[in-house]
């Protein structure tokens, strides 16, 4: 027993076979091979051209010539007339002029701040020619019969003539207190 307790006890280092720890042998190469041997030697050819231009439909083209076969006096060249950035979801495109109108019309519900009317303004209701002129906001109390009381401007577009004119307008030619149910709006022409 004593010989028992004194090898369990010992203070050599574990890491030693001993009976209670054997580790196997670590295997050995054999004479004249090397670490490389185990991985088989594979035969690789680079291009030196990826060949990305034969697989895709050419996106850049410089100078009517697609990029892989382009020269660099291509890019001088003056043929840049079209849209530029055609490769990344632009094309010539023609684009139909906006319709005439005098502004936008945005009528916003005072109460829950939904906009409730937004349209454009016929032509016939446009501004004086003369100064360019900025949003224009006007406030406006509606009860069952119409406009409860006239069109108070809140924020000014900086024009005077204009500011009258759309308060004229709104209320007499477009009738807005007819268009909305009673309520406070706050209402902003745009140009």
């Amino acid at each position: 027993m004593l010989k028992a307790e004194a090898e369990m006890r010992d203070l050599r280092p574990l890491f030693l076979p001993t009976k209670f720890n054997v580790a196997l042998a670590e295997p050995r190469r054999e004479p004249g091979r090397t670490l490389l041997d185990e991985e088989r030697p594979t035969w690789a050819f680079i291009e030196t051209d990826p060949g990305l231009g034969r697989e895709l439909p050419p996106v850049a083209t410089l100078n009517g010539k697609p990029a892989d076969k382009a020269q660099p006096t291509d890019t001088l060249a003056s043929a840049m007339a079209g849209v530029g950035l055609v490769g990344f979801g632009r094309a010539d495109r023609k684009v139909a002029p906006a319709p005439a109108r005098a502004g936008f019309l945005e009528v916003v519900a005072v109460s829950t701040g939904r906009t409730v009317l937004a349209e454009p303004l016929p032509a016939s209701m446009a501004a004086p020619a003369g100064k360019p002129w900025e949003p224009l906001e006007l406030f406006a109390t509606i009860d069952a019969a119409g406009l409860a009381a006239p069109l108070v401007v809140t924020e000014g577009s900086r024009v005077e003539d204009v500011d009258v004119h759309f308060k004229k307008a709104l209320a007499q030619t477009y009738r807005i207190g007819e268009r909305l149910s009673p309520g406070f709006y706050r209402i902003v022409v745009g140009p």
